[in-house]
């Protein structure tokens, strides 16, 4: 977690450290960084998935056959986000990180470092993204670009949920979750991802429509 974090913090530093960066130029730089990640890892790991051995056995509920590392994931996710509303709700640099993500120029107007947030975003963004791996592995193995799969159910469990509500967006993972597994139950695995993809897509789109028709109906 702590390598994680540091790696996040270099790349917040390459991306956003440079004051009057542009969010665009950032994602750009963040993922090229992310390509040269992918490269390096390969050089140095190959391209065989690696996986490391987590709580064994397995327990049975509602007849479905559930690892005990999967209950270890859940308890985790569970206090990690309890403590992070603890953060962002009662602490100063939460309320500011918020702040910073919801109005950066008013953030800054009362003094708030938006640099400064921002690469403490970065930092644990990396630490939560280390704590994932080390839970997620002993599960599915990780290759070089397993992170792919991740970042595109995890973005959808926040459109799902919504991107300012961490326990409602924690909802919206459960229920995707469910989903996912339900397809690859009932009908192929290689659907997963295709289930992540349109649900966020179609809220998305919804989303837009009516933001668009509220807009439509204030210029009237």
């Amino acid at each position: 977690m702590l390598v994680a974090g540091a790696v996040g913090l270099a790349v917040g530093f390459a991306a956003t450290g440079k004051r009057g960066t542009s969010p665009q130029s950032a994602l750009i730089v963040t993922l090229g960084l992310g390509f040269l990640a992918y490269a390096a890892e390969i050089m140095i790991w190959g391209d065989n998935p690696r996986s490391h051995p987590g709580l064994g056995g397995a327990v049975t509920v509602f007849g479905a056959h559930v690892q005990k590392q999967s209950f270890l994931v859940i308890g985790v996710a569970a206090l990690v986000f309890a403590l992070l509303g603890l953060f962002f709700g009662r602490t100063y640099t939460g309320k500011a990180l918020t702040a910073c993500a919801s109005n950066p120029y008013a953030a800054r107007a009362v003094g708030i470092d938006v640099v400064r947030m921002g690469l403490l975003a970065f930092a644990l963004g990396g630490m939560l993204g280390g704590l994932g791996g080390v839970l997620l592995t002993p599960l599915q193995p990780i290759s070089y670009n397993s992170d792919v799969l991740l970042i595109t159910n995890g973005f959808a469990a926040a459109i799902l949920g919504g991107l300012d509500r961490p326990g409602v967006a924690l909802a919206g993972a459960l229920t995707l979750g469910v989903a996912e597994s339900m397809v690859a139950g009932y009908g192929a695995a290689s659907y997963q991802t295709v289930v992540a993809l349109v649900l966020m897509l179609t809220i998305m789109t919804v989303r837009a429509s009516r933001r668009t028709a509220l807009q439509e109906e204030a210029a009237r």
